[in-house]
């Protein structure tokens, strides 16, 4: 994982969404309190991080990506009750039974599940819980559909996050039995620079490093210039929440 964004940092930083508000409501429906320790795993730039610092108890940021790391320093610099490690979803250097809650946004799909299974257990609390957050994009719109269509058409390589499984199954799998699963509307206003970003931030998509990079550009700004309404698009997401604890 910590290879897979390499170069797209910035991008990340710019254009990835953030999270609805009732992802908040929902930590705290699970008790947690001042007196909580919440481990952001595979915080990336800390999107969700940030916003579980408002819930006023510890986070705990763990991330492999060094680059990814710097950023989500600069991005959480703000709140005072976030501390970040650089390390793995396999061996997150926490101590046993130290948290009370796991938290993993959009990085579910890329961690060993082998290896981050007894770990997870090992750091979690007794009767700990493990939510999983994703943002998924919805098809309904001619944006949309146009945007996914040039994003398929510009892949550079297969990763975890355009591989086929099945993602319930795997939760299923991971954790011993079924969970409970909530959804959320999400929205995501962007400008140009934004909806650029965004596309370039994806672990599939081209990097500077690519032949076709400059190409894949100029289509994504013409694709914004039919779409923006005074310079800005929007994206509707559904946010899948996902309350999950180990079978006993």
């Amino acid at each position: 994982m910590k290879n897979e964004f390499k170069n797209k940092t910035k991008e990340y930083v710019k254009g990835r969404p953030t999270y609805p508000a009732e992802v908040l409501k929902v930590m705290s429906q699970l008790g947690v309190n001042h007196d909580s320790t919440i481990a952001d795993i595979g915080a990336g730039t800390g999107i969700l991080t940030h916003m579980l610092g408002n819930l006023g108890c510890s986070v705990v940021a763990i991330e492999p990506s060094e680059q990814m790391v710097e950023e989500c320093k600069v991005y959480c610099e703000d709140v005072h009750n976030i501390k970040i490690i650089k390390a793995s979803a396999e061996e997150t250097t926490l101590m046993d039974n130290s948290v009370d809650v796991i938290t993993v946004a959009q990085a579910f799909h890329w961690f060993d599940k082998e290896l981050c299974k007894p770990e997870f257990q090992r750091i979690l609390k007794e009767d700990g819980y493990v939510v999983i957050v994703w943002n998924d994009m919805q098809l309904d719109s001619p944006l949309a559909k146009e945007y996914t269509q040039l994003l398929k058409k510009y892949t550079v390589k297969t990763t975890a996050a355009i591989a086929k499984f099945n993602p319930d199954e795997k939760k299923r799998q991971f954790f011993g039995q079924d969970y409970t699963k909530m959804y959320y509307d999400n929205w995501q206003t962007v400008s140009e620079e934004e909806f650029v970003a965004g596309a370039l931030s994806l672990s599939y998509t081209p990097s500077e490093l690519d032949s076709t990079y400059d190409e894949f550009v100029t289509d994504l700004r013409e694709l914004f210039s039919n779409y923006q309404q005074d310079e800005r698009v929007m994206f509707y997401y559904k946010t899948e929440v996902c309350i999950c604890q180990f079978a006993k």
